[in-house]
């Protein structure tokens, strides 16, 4: 593929060349990563920049969204694609070594607040096959270090039995490679992310129609040893527990963000969202069943 051209770059000194972005698990093609690996750049959607642009309405929302940079359009005469707009966005998966990453929809409803019937019955029956409409949380992608994508096919015949399974596969590589002690860690804090988040959205006052979660950890035993060292013994110098909430060095092990808003409204005076909501506590509710486990 070739790296396409824009027009206002001014936003984004210093940057370079585009090419496939190698994470992307779920989704519309066409995602790129710009050199550096910093920022991804995504087809532009209308609605999704609104949302974006819009996300002070609710600044605690805001802190679980990826950071917006803007927008670029390609140069005229530039056809190598028919895409001319891009929406430009954090990498989430910058800095990680072996990144694991899974994208999981919340919520039951599938289409947006202005489908067309057509689309409206589609959507609906869609959610009714899956996982869905049954749990309000489906996996769209997943994708473990060193292993193949797990695709939209895969995602589609996951049962409400299964995708419990599934989602412990997703964490199985964090065993497999660091410690069973790092597995459970990780499923901890993905239980608090999400209790936050769940907080936060009992008073935003939007629509979240097929928006995602995507949860990002790291696979490597070196850069896990970086943030909870050994004395040399196998004995860490710094437990789990002795973490303290005001710090972050742990970031860099796993990071969990809302993505997908191209049918996400800010609707003030309309209320919370609550079949995003519902779908957030029972995403809960299989995290904790991993460790009960």
């Amino acid at each position: 593929m070739s790296s396409p051209s824009f027009t206002n770059t001014d936003a984004h000194p210093g940057m370079g060349k585009t090419q496939e972005f190698q994470h992307q698990v779920a989704g519309h093609p066409g995602v790129l990563v710009v050199e550096g690996n910093e920022m991804i750049i995504k087809p532009l959607n209308t609605r999704e920049q609104q949302f974006y642009e819009g996300a002070n309405q609710c600044i605690d929302f805001k802190s679980f969204m990826p950071e917006y940079y803007g927008t670029l359009q390609r140069t005229a005469g530039d056809e190598s694609s028919d895409i001319k707009g891009f929406i430009c966005l954090e990498n989430l998966v910058h800095g990680f070594e072996k990144p694991c990453v899974i994208d999981i929809k919340i919520g039951s409803r599938l289409h947006d607040i202005d489908a067309p019937q057509e689309k409206l019955e589609r959507a609906e029956r869609k959610a009714q096959r899956t996982t869905s409409g049954k749990l309000g949380i489906v996996i769209t992608g997943m994708k473990q270090y060193g292993q193949p994508t797990m695709d939209r096919e895969w995602c589609r015949d996951l049962t409400e039995e299964t995708i419990v399974d599934a989602i412990a596969q997703y964490f199985s590589t964090a065993a497999e490679q660091v410690s069973a002690e790092y597995r459970d860690y990780l499923v901890w804090q993905f239980i608090t992310e999400v209790g936050e988040l769940l907080d936060v959205m009992q008073h935003a006052e939007c629509r979240m129609y097929s928006s995602s979660l995507l949860f990002v950890y790291d696979a490597s035993k070196s850069k896990y040893e970086q943030v909870f060292p050994s004395d040399g013994q196998g004995r860490k110098t710094r437990g789990f527990a002795d973490r303290d909430s005001d710090e972050h060095e742990d970031d860099s092990l796993l990071d969990m963000k809302a993505i997908d808003f191209a049918h996400s409204h800010w609707m003030p005076g309309q209320g919370r969202d609550e079949l995003y909501i519902a779908g957030l506590q029972k995403l809960i509710e299989v995290f904790q069943s991993l460790i009960e486990d």
